[in-house]
């Protein structure tokens, strides 16, 4: 479904500085901090303490433009540095993709573009010196082009970020007060769901990872973008809850007050809990993230009626889900480098969803080719089952939906990554009268 959040799975994750020891299964995990330069619990003394050592006229000037730029490390330094060090973080990340369906689906006729821009301001209020165990995130995103989508008839799109034209919007806007050591933390305010529940480290997203909807995110899962308000506790290192609530009838550029507060007062309702074990190896530990959680869904739709009876509306909607991650192998100590395997499963009450069961499984690589080490290989395959119930009153010819995703990741420096890509589709919009597709694209990312 066309998110106007698309991607933060992955750019949440960039901008943590005092996020380190939030759990995985948020976007903002220790593990991707460190992996641009931020290292968890990482102390920088204040601007106003001496140096060891008298900065040079060279890096004097440095200081004093706002930023400088490299091919190999992009933007860095300057005041951009200077303001993260006081507890202010600015990150700009722009995708461009270019896809077309080469064989099958509803239409080869040539191949089309879409865009993506996401800007995200972090403040610690406690380096700042305003709230101690205090954050607070804006995100601002935008928009262009629908891609190739329409042209194939899939239940899940194959590219998830392309939403088509949405102009500069709020994607996200929210305080964060952490307890008890960081072991509890209430987040309020305009939140993104894709970003707190159904996690997963090697599919959940569409800006660096798979492009097809079923791989992003467990398409049984709602995943609301609104007003709401998220609690995550952590009992022990390994061991997370959250709960958490959200608009279920918020709406692109609404503050969300008319549907929150107003009339139905409809929301979403997540309950999950995450296991975070370790498995020793030779190499170190293989980290891993096994998530069980249920949903909860007050919207009204109309059931599936028996034979010669009208249909009648009904809520109270509900689904259960499991998202799993496991590194399996490291070929050193000092980075990420290896292989790492995901799994999906989703269920949703029979009577009222078209689709009834949804899994999915795959694999991902990083470092694969010699001295490629940021490199990532990544192969996915995911399967969307009708409901019974559906087949049986509605349309007996409705069938399963597959999907085959292949990507490989080139890191050209520590800004800059091109992503080619192909997907299989099997059976498009599970009408058995669809042409199998093969859609094809690459993906430039950028990140400043």
């Amino acid at each position: 479904m066309p998110s106007p959040s698309v991607g933060i799975a992955t750019t949440l994750a960039i901008l943590c500085p005092s996020l380190a020891s939030a759990a995985n299964g948020t976007a903002l995990d220790s593990k991707t901090c460190a992996a641009h330069g931020f290292q968890p619990g990482q102390q920088v003394p204040p601007l106003n303490e001496p140096s060891h050592q008298e900065p040079t006229n060279a890096a004097a000037a440095s200081q004093q433009r706002p930023w400088k730029f490299s091919w190999e490390k992009g933007l860095e330094g300057g005041w951009r540095q200077s303001l993260e060090d006081r507890g202010i973080r600015f990150n700009l990340f722009f995708n461009d993709q270019y896809q077309a369906v080469a064989k099958g689906g509803l239409d080869t006729n040539g191949g089309r573009n879409s865009a993506s821009m996401d800007a995200f301001l972090m403040l610690d209020l406690g380096r700042l010196g305003w709230i101690d165990n205090a954050d607070a995130l804006l995100h601002l995103q935008s928009n262009w082009g629908a891609g190739v989508n329409n042209r194939v008839g899939s239940l899940a799109d194959v590219n998830d970020d392309a939403d088509g034209d949405l102009g500069l919007h709020v994607a996200q806007l929210w305080y964060r007060h952490r307890f008890l050591e960081s072991r509890v933390s209430l987040t309020t305010g305009f939140l993104d769901f894709q970003t707190i529940v159904d996690r997963n480290a090697f599919a959940n997203s569409e800006d660096k990872q798979f492009w097809n909807q079923a791989l992003d995110n467990n398409p049984l899962v709602p995943l609301g973008i609104g007003l709401g308000a998220w609690a995550e506790i952590q009992p022990t290192s390994w061991w997370t809850i959250n709960l958490g609530a959200i608009d279920a009838q918020s709406e692109l550029y609404e503050t969300g007050f008319s549907t929150a507060f107003h009339e139905e007062a409809w929301f979403l309702a997540y309950a999950e809990t995450t296991f975070k074990p370790n498995l020793p190896s030779k190499r170190g530990p293989l980290a891993g993230n096994y998530r069980i959680g249920l949903v909860y869904d007050p919207r009204q739709r109309n059931g599936f009626p028996l034979p010669r009876r009208d249909p009648e509306s009904r809520g109270d909607d509900y689904g259960e889900y499991v998202s799993v991650d496991q590194k399996l192998f490291r070929e050193n100590e000092k980075d990420d480098q290896g292989l790492g395997v995901f799994g999906r499963f989703g269920y949703r009450t029979p009577e009222t969803n078209r689709i009834g069961r949804f899994w999915s499984a795959g694999f991902s690589y990083t470092g694969l080719i010699p001295k490629r080490d940021a490199d990532v290989l990544g192969f996915g395959f995911a399967l969307q089952r009708p409901s019974g119930l559906y087949r049986s009153r509605v349309d007996s010819e409705f069938d399963n939906e597959a999907v085959y995703e292949l990507y490989y990741a080139i890191q050209l420096n520590k800004w800059l990554v091109i992503t080619p890509d192909v997907q299989y589709v099997e059976n498009p919009g599970g009408s058995n009268d669809g042409k199998p597709a093969v859609v094809a694209g690459v993906r430039v990312r950028a990140s400043f």
